[in-house]
């Protein structure tokens, strides 16, 4: 088909995903309409519209704070499977002792302190969607029972012998390279195959920077909602402030950073003095030394703030690894990426 029949089908599926958005939103899928008109987020909400009502496998990639959960629910809600229930599990935060009950449950006596058998989040999403966030963490035990799941429908609890069905589908998310931990043989290339049968990359916010602007103004609805106040608006200098910053947390690092802006703003516009961020520095641009006087006129916490999203950066956003580059436990990281608006 030439360029005019392939534009009018373009056409068709964004108006497709808009008015499944609407819906979404008004029937409580969604927390808000999700904003972005840049062609990059405009690809992801095609492709997800694409594959949302099929039972397949999806597969989201991208740094931190790029809004894959987002996604996830998006696919959830404009799926057959609505109407059933959407589990979420963060593979980073569970100890691996503790990865392989948590997903498949445990029957009575399976380890100490087993008094009874619990589900695990895999029989807790029948029906529904199970969502596995930064699935590139999981344990190779957890990830060869996985893989029986996506290949047999079917799963055993800790210590159980009974299999059980496993009626569910499966949205995997990765701030990792995958490829390169298969190569590494940290994850088994049979269940890549599987989890990557539909991917979808987030892209950066930095690469969809005109819908800052409009992302800025939702997110701020969102936050006056939270903090019980109208909503706070923009100054005209702050939204250069925001065009001209690196957000290395993304969508997440954004939200953060407008819900303390709107708090010390109190009501009135938010200026770039609330916003306290630092422009972009140019990749081919040297640093001035930082001297007595520098050093005391800059906050410790923006200092330890760059310091994390530096480390966040150069390890590709491993936490793994930044934590053990910056010297500290992942759940050391884990509060300062709260503390920071850095947090997934």
């Amino acid at each position: 088909p030439g360029p005019p029949e392939a534009r009018e089908r373009a056409q068709m599926l964004e108006r497709h995903v808009e008015v499944l958005q609407e819906e979404l939103v008004a029937l409580g899928r969604l927390p808000r309409r999700i904003v972005g008109e840049a062609p990059a987020w405009r690809s992801v909400m095609a492709d997800a519209a694409k594959v949302a009502p099929t039972d397949t496998t999806v597969l989201l990639t991208g740094a931190s704070g790029t809004g894959k959960e987002v996604v996830a629910r998006f696919i959830h809600g404009a799926s057959p499977r609505a109407a059933g229930p959407f589990v979420a599990i963060n593979c980073a935060a569970i100890p691996e002792a503790l990865i392989e009950s948590e997903l498949f449950g445990s029957e009575r006596g399976a380890y100490t302190g087993a008094a009874q058998s619990r589900p695990g989040h895999i029989e807790r999403a029948a029906g529904g969607v199970l969502f596995l966030d930064e699935v590139g963490e999981l344990s190779p035990g957890a990830q060869a029972k996985l893989l029986r799941v996506l290949q047999e429908r079917e799963f055993l609890r800790l210590g159980g012998t009974r299999p059980r069905h496993a009626d569910v589908r499966l949205v995997a998310a990765t701030n990792q390279d995958l490829m390169r931990l298969v190569t590494e043989g940290r994850f088994r290339d049979d269940l890549y195959y599987r989890l990557a049968i539909f991917a979808i990359h987030l892209p950066l916010l930095q690469e969809r920077r005109d819908d800052i602007v409009p992302l800025s103004h939702a997110l701020l609805e969102d936050i006056g909602r939270h903090l019980s106040r109208p909503a706070a608006g923009l100054s005209r200098d702050a939204r250069p402030v925001l065009l001209g910053y690196h957000w290395p947390g993304n969508v997440r690092e954004l939200r953060n950073v407008l819900e303390r802006a709107s708090i010390l703003a109190d009501g009135g516009l938010i200026t770039s003095d609330h916003l306290s961020l630092q422009p972009a520095r140019r990749a081919d641009s040297t640093p001035a030394p930082m001297n007595a006087a520098s050093l005391r006129a800059t906050a410790l916490p923006e200092m330890e703030r760059q310091l994390i999203a530096e480390a966040l950066q150069t390890t590709r956003f491993n936490k793994t690894r930044a934590a053990a580059r910056l010297g500290l436990t992942r759940s050391q990281l884990y509060v300062r990426l709260r503390r920071h608006g850095l947090d997934t």
